[in-house]
């Protein structure tokens, strides 16, 4: 592995764990709990020993003096203040600038190396973790490659680093791969260890040890606790570490019998009762043991690269392509030989489904990750502007798509600097109004319709919608006197350059943000409508769609043309009465709907289509919904549902005419799929 391979997996592994710290630091500000302040220290120790294997060695330095103050805090001798937490989140900035922008500032760094100094001489703590977690032991097998020093990795350092967590019970050097005195070559490393540590650390401690030499190294790190009694040592998971540990054979023994084994593939145990040493009971009991071990469960994961993900997920399109091109193949065939070509379609399309389903589950995570970030820019913004408020977040094990959440942290991040400055009243007004002083915003996500919510709430203010209301009449947004539902009122406030702010601050007021808010989340084919009440505060909700990648889809033709809407707008789809179709004053083309007037949209003047049908009642009307409200789209014929691929196309294309995106069907021919927030908000030629 290179030097600029390590890095880079050092750079993935200290973003988790830098966003680990972060919310960590924000927590324990209000609950300062000890499992907190232990995590706290691993993380830094953690970050101490990667950045000193990937070369960082301005981060060592900075991260061992934040350790030694955390063994302080974790020891009782110091209590965590605010400026202390100022100063922690002070030395994390500085590590994320040094990694991720390689910008090392020398004199930043003494500044915060002076204020860790201060009134502190801790000395770097022996035992690493915690002495309250209970005692663990792990039997850890340690093979390195033979040209691991290559990479500048010196594996004494690992194993030293090793011991720091705790005491090794056993430690075995395993010298039989070493080669005679004329063939060593001092530059390989032909030594492996086979230890047993007695440590309070966790699993996951031991494996960070080793984060660096994970590739090409054989580490094999096994919890053998339950083996252990308060005495001591009592069994392990190796057959010939059993027999060494019962006093059946020793370990000059053991090395000899295993030199055996590779000659004549004879198992342990056997050759050991050919030399007498145990009886057939004897390893039955040690086979036995072994078994039980065999059968204790472990977690493994596998890091990917997304891009690697994101191949496969093209892949996978060019497959439902293929399908729909084989589909179209068989309508055009004899009966009896689309009947059989049908059946075979049928099975793979629902093995492709089946494969889409496991693929996305792969690209799906947790957005309570991403929720966890806001803890650190709330604490900060609020106490900026004098405030306290703290960040309740529910629905955190809610998966999305990855891109999707990528996408999203923008638009939350602006509705949240908005509720921390407009919304959330200062302490002292609220007490006034009968309010606790820390106000509290609100973060949640869960599953609805085949859709994700995520909704941000505050217990502030309330949107004053007579004051929207007249920046709307201001801006010429709506005429004065025109009636206006508090929906339509509160969209208002996506307008580009509405402001009701009074001051222009450094946070907002100046009228710049939700536009773009809108207009991000409508880009990812989702959704945002507000509750808001005077004096008890607001809620945006957002509606997003599970993946960017496929859709279920609803394909229709207008003239020659072929258009999709995404299966989860859709209501209905009818043929209208000719007396069903109404013009209202102001509001144009309306069609009469079981007691509800629903505007016409007829799609064709939109893209410069010649349709089949002018009039709506010989045409079909598909009425779709988006955040409450309904429109008819007017089209010549439907197709079918079909599942497609999003293809990306012009942007200039997408704005002007309300499209989100293409796929390609089964003749090669393309199909535009529309934009229902566009559709719904007027962006349409």
């Amino acid at each position: 592995m290179s030097n600029e391979t390590i890095l880079d997996v050092f750079r993935d592994e200290a973003r988790e764990i830098l966003e680990g710290l972060e919310i960590d630091l924000v927590s324990i500000e209000k609950n300062q709990d000890n499992e907190a302040i232990n995590r706290l220290f691993r993380g830094f120790h953690t970050l101490k020993g990667g950045s000193g294997i990937a070369g960082l060695d301005s981060v060592a330095e900075l991260t061992h003096h934040v350790e030694s103050r955390m063994a302080d805090v974790r020891n009782g001798k110091e209590k965590i203040s605010r400026s202390f937490i100022d100063l922690l989140l002070e030395s994390i900035d500085w590590v994320k600038d040094s990694i991720f922008n390689e910008h090392d500032d020398p004199e930043k760094m003494q500044k915060i190396l002076k204020k860790l100094s201060a009134n502190t001489d801790a000395e770097f703590p022996v035992n690493v973790c915690d002495e309250e977690n209970a005692q663990r032991y792990f039997r850890i097998k340690i093979d390195f490659r033979e040209d691991i020093f290559f990479f500048g990795i010196d594996p004494l350092l690992i194993i030293e680093d090793l011991g720091r967590s705790g005491e090794f019970c056993e430690f075995r050097a395993i010298w039989r791969n070493i080669p005679a005195l004329g063939e060593c070559n001092p530059e390989k490393c032909f030594l492996s260890w086979n230890v047993v540590v007695k440590t309070h650390c966790s699993r996951s401690d031991i494996d960070s040890v080793f984060l660096f030499v994970r590739d090409g190294n054989n580490i094999e790190i096994e919890d053998i606790t339950r083996y252990f009694t308060e005495h001591g040592y009592e069994e392990s998971n190796r057959v010939g570490d059993i027999l060494i540990r019962r006093g059946i054979i020793g370990e000059n023994d053991l090395d000899e019998i295993l030199e055996e084994q590779e000659q004549t593939n004879v198992k342990i145990g056997e050759i050991v009762m050919n030399k007498g040493l145990a009886t057939q009971k004897e390893i039955e009991d040690v086979l036995g043991v072994q078994e039980k071990v065999k059968k204790q469960d472990e977690v493994k994961t596998v890091r990917v690269d997304a891009k690697k993900l994101d191949e496969i997920m093209n892949l996978l399109g060019e497959i439902v392509i293929g399908q729909s091109a084989l589909s179209k193949l068989v309508s055009e065939i004899s009966e009896q030989q689309g009947q059989a070509l049908q059946s075979a379609l049928y099975g793979l399309d629902r093995t492709t489904r089946d494969f889409q389903e496991r693929i996305m589950s792969i690209r799906m995570v947790l957005i309570g990750t991403t929720f966890s970030q806001f803890q650190r820019f709330v604490r900060d913004t609020a106490h900026q502007l004098g405030k306290e408020i703290r960040l309740e977040i529910s629905g955190g094990d809610t998966e999305l798509d990855k891109t999707v959440i990528e996408k999203i942290i923008d638009p939350l991040k602006h509705m949240i600097r908005n509720a921390i400055d407009h919304g959330i009243e200062s302490p002292e007004e609220r007490v006034a109004n009968g309010k606790n002083s820390d106000g509290v915003i609100s973060l949640s996500a869960y599953h609805l319709e085949g859709n994700v919510c995520i909704e941000i709430s505050d217990d502030g203010k309330g949107l004053d919608l007579e004051r929207i209301r007249e920046k709307g009449i201001e801006r010429g947004l709506i005429r004065a006197g025109e009636e206006l539902t508090d929906e339509k009122i509160t969209s208002l406030i996506f307008a580009p350059g509405l402001s009701t702010a009074a001051d222009v601050g450094k946070l907002s007021g100046r009228g710049v943000g939700m536009d773009v808010v809108k207009n991000n989340i409508a880009e990812l084919r989702g959704s945002v409508k507000i509750d808001t009440e005077r004096g008890k505060g607001s809620t945006f909700k957002i509606k997003l769609p599970l993946t960017m990648a496929i859709i279920e889809g609803m394909l229709f033709k207008s003239g020659n043309s072929v258009f999709i809407i995404p299966l989860l707008s859709i209501i209905e789809s009818i043929r209208p009465a000719h007396a069903d179709i109404k013009t209202i004053e102001e509001k144009g083309e309306m069609v009469h709907v079981r007691k509800e007037y629903i505007p016409l949209v007829r799609l064709y003047r939109s893209f410069g289509i010649t349709p089949l049908y002018e009039n709506p009642w010989e045409a079909i009307l598909i009425i779709v919904e988006s955040a409450g409200v309904k429109i008819a789209i007017m089209v010549d014929d439907l197709i079918g549902q079909q599942q497609v691929v999003i293809k990306s196309i012009d942007q200039t294309l997408s704005r002007e005419h309300s499209v989100s995106g293409a796929a390609i069907m089964g003749d090669g021919a393309v199909a535009l799929i529309l934009d229902m927030n566009g559709l719904f908000h007027g962006r349409r030629a």
